[in-house]
């Protein structure tokens, strides 16, 4: 009896190495595989940050493109307003 109680023991010790063992190689591709995704999001939030700048540059490039026009607009409406009240002065 006390042989078998030994075998037992050492069955469950065995089970439980191997699953340690199991566990270990999980933990090993879990790591793997956060530190590939922590790569992929550093270079994302580089990348973010890239795209961030290029739209403020958009956004006042467009702002300055907005205000030339509305300038030129003014002048055609003030040039408009020339001639026609010179053409109003012809009458």
């Amino acid at each position: 009896m006390h042989w078998d109680s030994l075998e037992e023991l050492e069955l469950k010790i065995n089970k439980v190495l191997e699953l340690v063992d199991k566990l270990k190689e999980e933990n090993r591709q879990v790591t793997s595989s956060y530190n590939k995704l922590s790569s992929n999001v550093f270079e994302i939030e580089g990348k973010n940050k890239v795209l961030a700048q290029e739209t403020n540059q958009l956004k006042a490039q467009i702002k300055e493109r907005e205000e030339s026009i509305r300038n030129k607009e003014e002048k055609i409406k003030r040039r408009i307003e020339n001639l026609l009240a010179r053409l109003s002065d012809i009458d």
